[in-house]
């Protein structure tokens, strides 16, 4: 089953970027409804995560991202193990509006985890064409919870 939803766009080219795997999922233009989840039976998602590490964690239809004039709303579809904004679990059907950069957890603990972004393009100057960047590349550092001393913060704020 095909998604209805098609009508509105805001004109970006936006990317769900799988940070596990380092693997990008362009967001379909024109579509007010973008399913992410699983295929059960006819209904296919929008976006796909049954080949994706740590599946088993996702629901069939798990959330929903809804464009809604320029805004896009990120929706958890009542599903078995959450989903989470920016470490925060969604409270089941109701919208949270995204932003650029805001990370996006389909299912607790970290193992199945989105990066909302905008589509990097360039422009080929010899004849105006749009190329696509290569995959975008995030590299993760995880940093212990404690603070610097003065000494450093002084350092990294003068760039020594």
């Amino acid at each position: 089953m095909q998604n209805p939803g098609r009508s509105q766009t805001t004109g970006l080219i936006l990317e769900l970027f799988h940070v596990q795997t380092d693997t990008s999922f362009e967001l379909p233009q024109n579509f007010s409804v973008i399913r992410l989840g699983k295929p059960k039976d006819k209904i296919m998602p929008d976006i796909n995560v049954s080949t994706l590490p740590n599946a088993d964690f996702v629901s069939r239809l798990h959330a929903e991202i809804q464009v809604e004039k320029n805004t896009y709303y990120l929706v958890d579809m009542s599903s078995a193990n959450g989903t989470y904004l920016n470490n925060i679990k969604l409270e089941p059907t109701k919208r949270y509006p995204l932003k650029l950069g805001d990370k996006i957890d389909l299912g607790h603990g970290g193992k199945v985890t989105f990066i909302f972004l905008h589509k990097q393009e360039i422009v080929n100057p010899s004849d105006n064409t749009i190329l696509n960047n290569p995959p975008t590349v995030l590299q993760i550092e995880l940093v212990p919870n404690t603070k610097p001393s003065a000494k450093e913060r002084l350092g990294k704020v003068v760039g020594l």
